[in-house]
């Protein structure tokens, strides 16, 4: 390849990736759900998620994180999940219990619940009742 070539194929590659960094969407700084864990059955002492005036819980925990807060989760269920999530930082070893069902503020947009500090890694969770859990909700997550 001649230098008039090497020039020419230089400024074609710098006018790209020119090009390509000014059209590249902004990052976005809305939480995001990270996962949903793995369903909790079991019975509790009130109203359980499984139906008006039963005891069963069937539930579902969702997780969410937030890019532009790093090293924290959210937490969020029905208001019938009377449910403990005790999670684990696999990769710092920090350890935590979040009690369930926190209550958001009423219109809720979803995202009003508070942000527990789980550490920046691997989350791995375990839901289970405040009474009796015939079956513990699992799931694991990636924290920024």
């Amino acid at each position: 390849m001649t230098t008039s070539g090497k020039i020419a194929f230089t400024a074609a590659l710098g006018a790209a990736l020119a090009l390509g960094v000014v059209t590249a969407p902004a990052a976005s700084a809305e939480p995001v759900a990270a996962t949903t864990l793995s369903p909790v059955i079991g019975a509790v002492g009130g109203t359980g998620s499984a139906g008006w005036g039963g005891l069963l819980v069937n539930e579902g925990v969702t997780v969410g994180v937030d890019p532009e807060r790093p090293g924290f989760s959210r937490f969020g269920s029905s208001f019938q999940c009377p449910c403990l999530v005790n999670w684990t930082n696999v990769t710092t070893g920090q350890r935590g219990t979040v009690t369930l069902p926190i209550y958001p503020p009423i219109p809720s947009a979803g995202w009003e619940y508070p942000w527990f500090e789980t550490g920046s890694g691997r989350i791995e969770a375990v839901v289970t009742t405040t009474d009796i859990t015939f079956l513990p909700g699992r799931g694991s997550w990636t924290v920024p």
